[in-house]
């Protein structure tokens, strides 16, 4: 296992064992819609327990090309653009596998979730990383100007961002197409956590800059939008030139998603505009804890989307994220995650990761555990 998930797994176990509240993990701990169960139910009853076509079924790619067609003022078509995967790391490593090839260079921003430098350099291909500013998490274009070299093949993109919970701006995305114009580069934007943006904001995609969706591939993840991560269901989406070779590599590397489950999802979709059932809970969890932790020593960083939260520990203690992390854990009964483990070189900003997505009673009782540090 890699030490992110090793983590993950020693953290896990010690709050089984301890009662230790677990705000160390990947997901949310919403339940599933009973909608969306009773429509499972449904298809598997039927005997709807076939391989689904390759690519998808129709109904399911048929609603995500419109939700984007509609929204985003784009003409994705569901037969040749869309594609249905097993969850986005499933996505991610499919892409990956099909843009780049030995001795390309792939452009990625740190901190960065664990599953793309594997993916690359599973290709021969070389990671170039680009730390984001510590303090907010910007993007220093000028600087970034610098590694796109002849060699660049792939720029992936994060956002909203795991860890951090920043979303990309306008602005940003201007900068980048600047960079990209009168190049081959593509980009890989995994926008796992688009459609959980609060304060107002609408789904995050860069679909909305066409001359930038026309050079990359976009991946979604309905397992966690729809709090169902265990379902493992994402989707691609990518001109036809671009999708044409991923199908290639998918056809071979998974061949088909689960067939229940596509059903089921495009029954629950269809008609639907807000694919995130619970975005106001998660913005709700967000400004609790914020507001439980507003009298400790923490310094919690400014969060746009998902459901992570970064918070500094740098007024409380001076030891290793790792080390302050299992003593979290072991002695006062709160697992976070390491922001160290989300870099290549192990940058220690004495910052950690936790996991909003709770219920109102874990989030109050681990927040009284840290207020006292």
């Amino acid at each position: 296992m890699s030490p992110y998930y090793d983590l993950v797994s020693k953290y896990a176990k010690i709050a089984s064992e301890t009662g230790a509240i677990n705000l160390s993990n990947d997901h949310s701990d919403f339940p599933c819609e009973p909608e969306l169960l009773n429509s499972l139910v449904k298809h598997l009853s039927a005997g709807r327990n076939k391989y689904a076509p390759g690519e998808g079924v129709p109904e399911l790619r048929e609603i995500i090309a419109n939700r984007y067609n509609t929204e985003f003022a784009t003409s994705y078509s569901a037969q040749s653009e869309v594609t249905i995967t097993a969850g986005a790391i499933q996505a991610i490593y499919t892409a990956i596998s099909s843009i780049i090839k030995e001795g390309d260079e792939v452009i990625v921003f740190e901190p960065a979730f664990e599953t793309y430098v594997p993916s690359i350099e599973a290709r021969g291909a070389r990671p170039i990383f680009f730390h984001l500013n510590p303090n907010d998490f910007s993007i220093d274009w000028s600087a970034l100007t610098k590694l796109v070299s002849s060699k660049t093949k792939l720029i992936i993109l994060n956002s909203p961002h795991n860890p951090t919970g920043m979303v990309m701006s306008d602005e940003n995305l201007e900068q980048l197409q600047r960079i990209l114009n009168g190049t081959k580069i593509n980009i890989l934007s995994d926008e796992a956590f688009g459609d959980l943006v609060f304060d107002g904001h609408s789904m995050f995609s860069i679909a909305r800059f066409p001359k930038l969706a026309e050079r990359s591939i976009i991946i979604g993840s309905l397992g966690k939008t729809m709090s169902v991560p265990g379902w493992k269901i994402g989707y691609c989406l990518a001109p036809e030139p671009i999708m044409s070779r991923f199908r290639e590599v998918h056809r071979y590397q998974i061949y088909s998603v689960n067939l229940p489950i596509q059903l089921a999802l495009a029954d629950f979709l269809n008609g639907k505009s807000n694919w995130a059932p619970f975005r106001e809970e998660f913005q709700q969890r967000r400004d609790l804890f914020a507001s439980l932790m507003k009298s400790s020593k923490f310094n919690l960083l400014p969060v746009q989307g998902g459901y992570f939260q970064v918070m500094g520990y740098e007024n409380i203690s001076k030891e290793k994220d790792v080390d302050f992390c299992n003593w979290l854990a072991e002695t006062i009964g709160v697992t976070a995650f390491p922001l160290s483990l989300f870099y290549h070189d192990s940058v220690d900003n004495q910052r950690m990761r936790i996991c909003f997505g709770k219920s109102e009673d874990e989030l109050r009782l681990a927040a009284s555990r840290l207020v006292g540090l």
